[in-house]
């Protein structure tokens, strides 16, 4: 691994820490500023593509008003050339919905990253899916 691309996965996995960071501590403002680029578009699973920071925030909302207790992030192989990198990973998540027991998820991601103009990298395109069997 070169030296550029050592940096690229420390600052890749720096943003991962930030996202977690700010979702325990249930800043949604932050999260979103931080990890995504303006016209980002997240790409849940079994609902159509969440476009845009307005867009987004609302999805993170409601998964906080969900009941999410905790999201790890593990960037396991980050590459990238020029202004375009990726990241793919696993993660972990529980939810503990109002008067419901704690459900927990592990799945896997693929996230896109643009430099910005301020030399700074934010996700423009995020998809995850779980490894859970449907029910």
């Amino acid at each position: 691994m070169t030296t550029a691309q050592a940096d690229l996965a420390t600052t890749i996995r720096a943003l991962d820490d930030e996202f977690m960071r700010h979702a325990a501590t249930k800043d949604v403002n932050r999260l979103v500023d931080a990890f995504y680029a303006e016209n980002a578009v997240v790409l849940p699973p079994n609902q159509p593509p969440v476009v845009g920071k307005a867009q987004i925030r609302a999805f993170v909302q409601g998964m906080i008003d969900g009941g999410l207790t905790e999201i790890q992030l593990d960037s396991t192989d980050v590459s990238g050339s020029g202004d375009l990198a990726y990241s793919v990973g696993k993660y972990r998540l529980a939810l503990r919905p109002a008067g419901s027991d704690l459900v927990e998820d592990k799945g896997k991601y693929v996230v896109v990253y643009r430099r910005q103009t301020d030399g700074s990298w934010r996700a423009i395109a995020d998809i995850f899916n779980t490894n859970l069997p449907a029910s």
